[in-house]
């Protein structure tokens, strides 16, 4: 939550289990105006930016897209948890404002 509050590039974050259903809130940035809805249960199995991490266990940016949680565009850095034994256990989904960087 500290990294919400420091750094203005990041909007939102999301972590979701090694199947891809979401197994947290949305945390986001205090400064993004949403619904309220939750998003946890919601299955991402098949998003690329799930695919790609859970896929090669290693961290994956996404094409710029317009997000669902937001309406805003934005590109999603994911990132593996991993066990002791390097077994897949959840995917860190980061939100990233293009609107930011530009």
């Amino acid at each position: 939550m500290q990294t919400l509050k420091r750094d203005p590039r990041f909007e939102l974050f999301y972590v979701v289990d090694r199947h891809g259903v979401q197994v947290s809130e949305n945390l986001f940035a205090a400064d993004v105006s949403h619904d309220g809805s939750s998003c946890r249960g919601r299955n991402w199995g098949q998003r690329p930016w799930f695919r790609a991490a859970a896929d090669s266990l290693g961290s994956h940016i996404t094409q710029v897209y317009r997000s669902s949680a937001t309406d805003a565009f934005c590109f999603t850095v994911s990132v593996p948890i991993l066990d002791e034994h390097g077994r897949l256990l959840r995917v860190l989904g980061a939100d990233v404002r293009l609107s930011a960087l530009v």
